[in-house]
């Protein structure tokens, strides 16, 4: 059985040459593909200027593609697609951190660690496979999801493999819930500019960060998140990680982060 991390999209825009700036008849037309177009020059801003931590993020996507590239019979089938599954999460977290869409980022970045980290604690604890699958049969197998599952027991699995990992993992988990995973104080008053006038206060909800301490802040955590599930995941698989150079490649990049 092959595993694969994408699939290339079938549909008319392949047929169409590549010409720089093309975009499709009334784009930015309208309010919400505006605000793709803005974010779109922002992942090129961030493209351009923010050279050392976006190739940080790209070694950290090319380690996840030696892994799934020509994946033949993982050990884990479960484990493998929880793995392919962070992947993607990395990638939109990077994306939307790019784009200068801070707080959204922190919400990928949380699912993308439990994405690994469910698939450490379903490996190191088989019996659960089963009740992770049969999680929406009915309100009995819920509840028992919501057991076997609980934040405490995934921790606890992640701690007993790696406590260095633990930490980290614990760390960055609370880190994404409070500035996104949750509509929590940090979240808002994060991204909120407040402008002063003789007259009035201007409340400004920022939705896409220019240059500044929040998109870098949302940069490196993602690359950090990229980092740590990684690292859960060489849990399931250290012996393809080892073969593939994987695990030497992850102490040189996680120097400085």
């Amino acid at each position: 059985m092959y595993f694969r991390g994408f699939r290339e999209r079938q549909d008319i825009t392949r047929a169409q040459p590549p010409i720089d700036n093309r975009v499709p008849l009334g784009w930015s037309s309208d309010e919400l593909s505006k605000f793709w177009e803005a974010g779109r020059k922002n992942q090129f801003a961030t493209f351009v200027k923010k050279r050392p931590v976006y190739k940080r993020l790209v070694a950290i996507d090319a380690l996840f593609l030696r892994v799934s590239k020509d994946w033949l019979n993982p050990p884990d089938d479960i484990a493998a697609m929880l793995f392919l599954r962070t992947h993607s999460a990395f990638r939109t977290a990077a994306g939307l951190a790019a784009a200068g869409q801070a707080a959204e980022s922190y919400m990928i970045n949380r699912t993308m660690l439990e994405y690994a980290a469910y698939a450490l604690h379903l490996n190191r604890n088989p019996e659960l496979k089963a009740i992770w699958l049969d999680r929406h049969l009915d309100e009995k197998t819920m509840t028992a999801s919501k057991n076997g599952f609980s934040h405490r027991k995934v921790v606890k699995s992640v701690s007993d493999f790696n406590q260095h990992a633990g930490t980290r993992f614990s760390k960055l988990y609370q880190h994404t819930i409070d500035f996104g995973g949750h509509p929590n104080e940090r979240s808002v008053t994060g991204n909120l500019e407040v402008v002063e006038e003789a007259d009035r206060r201007t409340m400004l909800m920022i939705m896409q960060h220019g240059d500044g301490p929040a998109l870098d802040f949302a940069l490196r955590t993602t690359a950090q998140c990229g980092m740590c599930s990684l690292e859960m995941l060489q849990g399931v698989f250290n012996a393809r990680f080892e073969l593939l150079g994987i695990n030497a490649a992850m102490l040189e990049l996680r120097r400085g982060l």
